[in-house]
């Protein structure tokens, strides 16, 4: 379960103390047919733009939520995401998977709006969805809603150079490196702003679970 999952995400091992590489980098299978409609919309082609928009919405909404942490502001992103794309695309050649420049133009959109929030501070994190499976037994569902919720809590409390590159290697699965192309850093640098956005995020988990334990930080008497 999500609860779980984010007990989990709050004390796991920095990526120093991991063996191996990270996260599975996302499916790639669709790599090829992104990358033509890419040539056929460079080409003029703008059927070819509304294809890419429907291979590519869902990722790109389920980023932005957890770049900004606000769905309330998604759908106003998205748009903002597609019209900077239908004008980047046109400099794109191919030197990086294409979901990695996409990524960078969502990165893009996302920092801009987390720095004008930044300085609007009234301005909370929305409750996540109030989505059900199927079948889900409602404890279950309440509890991946908490979990979900305690998240995006930890996640409001990173700056945003940190929680872009934190959402994108955990959440997204992508490589240091990949990331640092996404974002226009170097690997090293995002591996510091991993490093430390880790450490921000497990404290942050720890003390929100710390306040939601009963009886408070300390438990029942």
């Amino acid at each position: 379960m999500i609860l779980r999952d984010a007990q989990a995400l709050a004390t796991a091992a920095s990526p120093e103390e991991r063996h191996g590489p990270g996260p599975a980098i996302p499916p790639t299978s669709d790599e090829p047919q992104l990358r033509l409609l890419v040539s056929r919309l460079q080409d003029g082609d703008l059927t070819a733009f509304e294809r890419l928009y429907e291979m590519t919405k869902v990722d790109a909404a389920r980023t932005l939520r957890h770049l900004v942490g606000n769905r309330v502001d998604v759908e106003d992103l998205l748009q903002e995401t597609y019209l900077r794309l239908l004008t980047a695309v046109k400099g794109y050649r191919g030197e990086s998977r294409f979901r990695t420049f996409f990524y960078r133009v969502c990165s893009n959109v996302a920092l801009s709006h987390l720095r004008w929030k930044r300085r609007r501070p009234e301005d909370s994190v929305a409750e996540p969805p109030e989505c059900e499976s199927s079948g889900e037994d409602p404890e279950a569902a309440a509890q991946r809603r908490q979990a979900a919720r305690l998240v995006e809590l930890a996640l409001e409390r990173l700056k945003p150079k940190k929680r872009i590159v934190f959402v994108y290697y955990e959440l997204c699965g992508m490589s240091p490196d990949e990331i640092a192309e996404a974002v226009g850093s170097s690997p090293n640098t995002v591996r510091s702003r991993l490093h430390h956005a880790r450490l921000e995020f497990n404290e942050a988990m720890q003390r929100l679970l710390a306040t939601r334990r009963p009886g408070g930080p300390y438990g029942s008497p």
